[in-house]
């Protein structure tokens, strides 16, 4: 008689969305993307509260206080859905991170500044695993590694 307990259909399912998220979160700058869509929300939640008398709107109506943070969450978004882009994305971010330090309360407060800043380095400096990535038919069809070799290649015995 078995003791153990039995496995059902929920704890396998979970196991198999867990270990697909792992997946998706190893071929992508996860983590870099994360910290830039977080320097983007934080410096918005900057904006709508002040550092005891500190608080800075500049321009008109505050428009970069929603500029710049919506380019920061779009560029942390966009590193995760368009990794091949990482590069060109990870800029954009540094550039709007160091921006936010005079547009936007001080950087949120120093602490947005520094967020979009290392979001984006570890965007920048991300390379991908060849042994995760998983190529279209298209791609292994043209790769000479992987293509089985043709019938008139191959050398018979009986020659």
């Amino acid at each position: 008689m078995a003791t153990a307990e039995p496995h059902t259909a929920g704890s396998t399912r979970f196991r198999d969305t867990l270990g697909g998220f792992r997946f998706w979160r190893r071929t992508r700058p996860f983590w870099g993307g994360l910290l830039t869509a977080l320097a983007g929300l934080e410096i918005f939640g900057t904006t709508q509260m002040s550092l005891g008398a500190l608080a800075f709107q500049l321009g008109p109506t505050g428009f970069l206080s929603w500029l710049i943070p919506a380019i920061l969450v779009t560029c942390g978004l966009l590193t995760w859905f368009k990794p091949q882009h990482r590069i060109l994305y990870a800029v954009v971010a540094a550039v709007a991170a160091l921006f936010s330090l005079i547009g936007v309360n001080l950087g949120g407060f120093f602490l947005g500044l520094l967020l979009g800043a290392f979001g984006s380095a570890l965007g920048f400096g991300w390379m991908p695993d060849d042994h995760l990535i998983v190529r279209s038919d298209d791609e292994q069809a043209g790769d000479p590694a992987r293509t089985p070799p043709s019938a008139g290649d191959r050398r018979s015995s009986t020659s």
